[in-house]
C-alpha cells in the first residue's frame, strides 16, 4: 500500500532551511499541500521567470479598498488559482472576511478535499490590503 508521501509528493521546506543530516529540510503529504497553496496565493503573476502565469491575482489587489466586489474577487482569484495550480486538491469553500480587529487585514478560509487520500483541509491565510 502507497503511504500518503508517496501519494502526495515530497518537497523541499519553504523558506529554506538546513536539515540536522545535512542537505535542506523537506516536507511531505498534507503538509507539502498546504505549503503549495501558500505558495500559489502568494505569488503574484508573472514573478516566475519562465512561468509568468504561476501564482494568483491576489498580490495585485494590495492596494484595493476593502469592499464586498472586493472580499468576493478575492475568493474568485484564490478559487481559479487552485484550480490552476494545484491539481491534488479540490476547493470546496473560499470565503473572505474582514478581520473585525484590523481593519486592512483580510482573512481568507480554504476548505479543501485531497482525493487521493480521502481527506479534507482547512487553511486561513491572512491576507493585508493597505486600502482600508
Amino acid at each position: 500500500m502507497a503511504s500518503v508521501q508517496d501519494i502526495l509528493g515530497r518537497a523541499v521546506r519553504f523558506p529554506f532551511r538546513p536539515s540536522p543530516g545535512g542537505g535542506f529540510a523537506l516536507i511531505d503529504g498534507e503538509d507539502n499541500v498546504a505549503q503549495s497553496i501558500r505558495m500559489i496565493l502568494s505569488t503574484a503573476l508573472g514573478e516566475r521567470q519562465m512561468r509568468f502565469d504561476f501564482g494568483s491575482a491576489l498580490p495585485q489587489m494590495i492596494f484595493q479598498p476593502i469592499t464586498s466586489s472586493t472580499l468576493v474577487e478575492i475568493e474568485e482569484s484564490a478559487r481559479q488559482a487552485l484550480r490552476d495550480w494545484e491539481r491534488r486538491i479540490v476547493v470546496r469553500t473560499a470565503s473572505a472576511e474582514v478581520d473585525p480587529d484590523l481593519e486592512s487585514k483580510v482573512t481568507l478560509t480554504i476548505t479543501y478535499d485531497i482525493p487521493r487520500t480521502n481527506t479534507r483541509g482547512n487553511l486561513v491565510f491572512p491576507f493585508y490590503l493597505q486600502g482600508a
